[in-house]
Formats: structure tokens, sequence, C-alpha cells
């Protein structure tokens, strides 16, 4: 075939020119948080004061457009944030592998039409066993038995919730590397959530991201708690950002206006990250502060709008026997917001003690039997406050009695943790118990070891497939049982002694494994293979009063 010159000229520049495009693409992994700067030649008195409350008008948008593999014909628009001087940013975390380029729009001449090229690969499944966030982004299941019961990351990835309370980590007077430390700890144990509290109205003035008008951000707190979020996200732990604490009255303190702005900016700043949102906490569901029912599930619908993303969004509630929720008592928030769209799961705080402890399995079992299906997390339980009060038995029973009745995970919180108290920012926890002075960490109270092992044994369960059965437990006081009939069970036994599990109907024709689990050490007993039976007995391998100490134990049951 002949090629004349005309065409052999066009088809090397051609050729050159994608080469030049292609070495001129970065290289970034999917779900990696790409930064890109912009410098304003402008000056602005408050250019967080300026950001719209509501969609529309902002000063700096970038698009990104896939053209290759599996971003092909994918497109999303990112709005830029401010990040103090005349700085401004775009975070982008390509929701896909292959190619994208990118075009800047701003009414400013100096950040407008700044164009760029990303390659975007995928991650090894050793680099994903690495880091689970490399997965992706949790969002909730909609396919199978189970749908709309749990969590999974956007591979597809089963995810069980297994949360640790950080609310006051935002206080900058904490060293960054201070939170590092309590994160690889918490990282080492199998959390995989830190509920971490971004506040515009924060616990103090150390803690709070803008001033007290609500109108100036600290834009050196922001950076760093970007790079907290971000640190967190290294070692495998999504962040759950909860943007404002509900006190009485915020209607005439804050207002509308201001919570929506900062909200908008916690989207557009920390959106690219693997987080999740939680509008706001400790209120009722129906004069929240103040606000009113209608400006929360706006404000739900607002963040929708904001994310591209679609990141996962509820609320923490406050238990009805706080004064905060007296005046429309809800154990969860599935009571009052479960059929608003915007509300992806339901949350439930059940207070601190005994009686709300116990509190747990029915109303995890409550918000579970709500339609349509929507997962239930209690993201606030009784604390382990000191260690020994509460005992981690008490710690151990609302996990495992949360996951059993149908929570799709739990939240734990505990020692100087959960209120960020360290050295260089002493913390008080007021009429409430708490370990008093530094000379260890309360990383390693009982109760968060129990949770670093509940962690490890339902990663070799496939919790998943599985649904609360309390029926099949029999002759059991508080029958707490998970299971697929016929193929799997996990039980948890409070108070040890002996128990009947009523099998499915085809269960003589198999054969089980079974082994006992010690929810305090991590330790199996007893591996055995059993002929199947419509009801088979099991006897835990220490009970009282054989052995003096009361003990609760874990059965596993899987057909062969």
């Amino acid at each position: 075939m002949k090629i004349h010159t005309a065409s052999k000229i066009f088809l090397l520049i051609t050729i050159l020119s994608f080469l030049v495009f292609k070495s001129n693409a970065e290289t970034i992994h999917h779900g990696e948080v790409y930064k890109i700067i912009f410098k304003s030649a402008k000056t602005y008195s408050n250019p967080y004061k300026d950001i719209p409350s509501s969609s529309g008008g902002d000063l700096l948008k970038v698009t990104f457009e896939g053209y290759k593999g599996e971003a092909l014909n994918k497109e999303i628009t990112i709005v830029g944030f401010w990040n103090g001087g005349s700085e401004w940013c775009v975070n982008f975390a390509p929701p896909y592998a292959g190619e994208w380029k990118y075009i800047s729009f701003s009414p400013e001449k100096s950040m407008n039409g700044k164009k760029g090229n990303l390659e975007v690969v995928t991650w090894t499944k050793d680099e994903q066993n690495a880091n689970p966030t490399r997965h992706g982004f949790v969002r909730v299941n909609k396919t199978g038995e189970q749908a709309g019961h749990f969590f999974e990351y956007s591979d597809g990835q089963p995810f069980l919730w297994i949360g640790d309370t950080w609310w006051n980590w935002t206080d900058s007077r904490i060293h960054l590397e201070t939170f590092k430390q309590m994160v690889d700890n918490r990282s080492e144990k199998g959390f995989n959530i830190g509920q971490l509290f971004v506040p515009g109205n924060g616990w103090g003035r150390e803690s709070s991201l803008l001033d007290e008008t609500y109108t100036k951000l600290d834009t050196e707190h922001a950076k760093k708690v970007e790079e907290m979020i971000r640190y967190a996200n290294l070692k495998g732990i999504t962040v759950w950002i909860h943007g404002w604490w509900s006190r009485p009255d915020l209607n005439k303190t804050v207002g509308a206006e201001k919570m929506q702005r900062w909200w908008r900016y916690l989207v557009h700043r920390f959106g690219a990250y693997n987080v999740i949102w939680v509008l706001a906490g400790e209120y009722n569901m129906n004069n929240y502060g103040g606000m009113g029912l209608n400006f929360w599930k706006d404000l739900g619908k607002l963040i929708k709008k904001e994310d591209p993303y679609e990141r996962i969004v509820s609320v923490h509630n406050t238990p009805p026997f706080w004064s905060g929720g007296a005046a429309a008592p809800q154990w969860a928030t599935g009571k009052v917001l479960h059929q608003e769209a915007w509300l992806d799961y339901n949350q439930s705080q059940v207070g601190h003690g005994k009686y709300a402890n116990e509190m747990i399995p029915q109303v995890v079992s409550e918000e579970y039997h709500l339609n349509p299906s929507k997962p239930i997390v209690v993201t606030e339980c009784w604390y382990e406050f000191t260690e020994g009060n509460p005992t981690a038995m008490d710690i151990r029973f609302a996990a495992w009695s949360a996951i059993l009745s149908g929570a799709a995970g739990h939240t734990y919180g505990g020692g100087h943790v959960w209120l960020a108290s360290v050295p260089e920012a002493p913390g008080g926890a007021g009429a409430w118990p708490y370990e008093k002075g530094f000379a260890r960490t309360t990383y390693d109270y009982e109760g968060a070891e129990s949770m670093k092992h509940l962690a490890e044994f339902f990663k070799k369960v496939k919790w998943w497939n599985m649904a609360p059965h309390p029926e099949l437990v029999q002759e059991y006081p508080q029958p707490f049982c998970l299971a697929k009939p016929g193929e799997e069970y996990v039980l948890y036994l409070r108070y040890a002694g002996t128990v009947k599990v009523r099998m499915d109907g085809s269960a003589a024709s198999g054969y089980y494994k079974y082994y006992w689990f010690n929810p305090a050490s991590g330790q199996i007993y007893d591996s055995k293979t059993i002929q199947g039976n419509s009801v088979l007995q099991f006897e835990c391998p220490e009970s009282y009063p054989a052995v003096p100490e009361y003990k609760d134990w874990v059965l596993y049951i899987g057909r062969k």
C-alpha cells in the first residue's frame, strides 16, 4: 500500500502528538486522591464566606472525562476549595481505571482552562490485601438475599463495620504524630472505621475549624485534618465525618446558611477520600437543634447533590433518656428518617450504662426489619471508660449481640481514645469515669482487644450470606444466632452452659464442622466434625461453677 508524503507527515504528527499527550499523563491508582493546585491572581477578603451555601456560583470547577478503558465516557465535575491565601485546590479520586483528561472552569482567568491527563491503574490483589480501602468507597450492598442489610466496598468486597470513636481528635493541640500512633494501633486491631468529629462548632475553639461567627475558616487546621484523613485511609480505615454538634438553638447561634456552607466545604475538600458523611449528632430527630426536621432532611439532600461519589449518609441520634432526646424519644434514626432517600443506613446511639447496653439487640432487631431494608449500626454505646468499668464482657455483649441481631457491624469507644485525651491536650470527661494520667495509652483495654478478636473471627466467616435466626436457639436465655440455615451458624452464648440448635431439615444427611471461639482471647477450642441432626446439643468448654469465672463463648457450625 502506498502512502503519500502528506499522508505520511500527517500520520507522523498524529503519532507524535499522541506520544506527547501520553507522556504528559500522570499515573495514579484507582481511588487514589489526586490534587490539582491553582493560584488565584485576585485577593479575596474572606474566600470561605464567599462560598455559596447552595449549589451554583462556585469560583472553581474541574471536569474530568474518561476516554479509554473502564473510564470511557465517564464524566465527573468536582468543585474546588479554598486552601488559604491565593491557593485553591481540587481533589479527585478516579472511580474507574483507564485514561482521563480534565479542564478547569473559573470566572477568574488565572484559574480557567487548565488542562491535564491522568492514567489510572488498578491495585493488585496483594496491594488491596495490604490496605482494604483500595477496594473502593463504602456503599450499601443492593444484591443477593441480604440486599440492603450490609455494606461493601465499591468493587463488591463485603465490608463489616468495625468502628472506633475519635470524637475530639481534631483538637489543634494534638500532634499529628500522636494521631498517627493511635491510628496505627487501631489499624492493627482490625478497626476499619474511625468516627471523627470535623466540626464547625467543636467542643471548644481548639477543635472548631470555624471561628465564633462561623464565617472564617482556619485553613491550616483544615490542612492538618486532611492529612489525618489521608493517613487513616492509608492504614485501611474509612473516616466517618460528623459535621455539626447539634446543640440547642443552632437556628439562632449558627443558622441554616452557615451550616449548609460548612457542609459544602466538607464535601468539596474531603469527598475524594474514603469517607462517610454524618449530618450532625446529639439531638432528637424532630426539633434538632431548633432547626426543624425539614432543614435536616434538606441538608441530607444537599450533601447527596454535592457529592459526585455518592458517599453513604446518615445521622447520629441521641437516646431518649438524655435531655437532648427527651422531646422526641428515638433509639435510632429509622423511626423518623427511614424513608428518606438520602439516608443510606440507620444509626443508633443507645447511650451509656447497663440499661442502655441491654437495649442493643432489641433496637437493632427493630431497625433490621424495617422496609425497605437498610443497614443498622450502633455507632455509640457504653464506652469502656476505664478498664473494668464497664467490664469487657459488657463490651463484647454489645458487639456480638448487635451483629447477631442483624447489625452491619458495631462501633466501640474507650479509654483516652474516645475523647482524645493525650499529654499535649488533656481531656476531661466531667462526671463520667475516665483514666487520669498518661502512664499508658489505654489503647489495649480488654474491650478493645475483644473487638480485635471479633474482627479476626468474622474474616473467616461468610457473614454477608447470613441473617438473624434466634428461633433456631433452644433452651437458652437471650438467643443470639446468625445463620444461613443448613450451611453456617454463629451463636453467642453470653452465659456459657449448654445450648440446643435446631438445624435445617436436610442436616441429618450431612456432616458439620464446629468449634468454640473464646471472644475474650481469640482462641479456638474443640474443632470437631459431627453428624448432622434435626437438633444438635453443644456444651461450652468452660462453664460456671466448674470454672468459677463467668465466661461468654461463641459457637461456630459450618457444613462440610
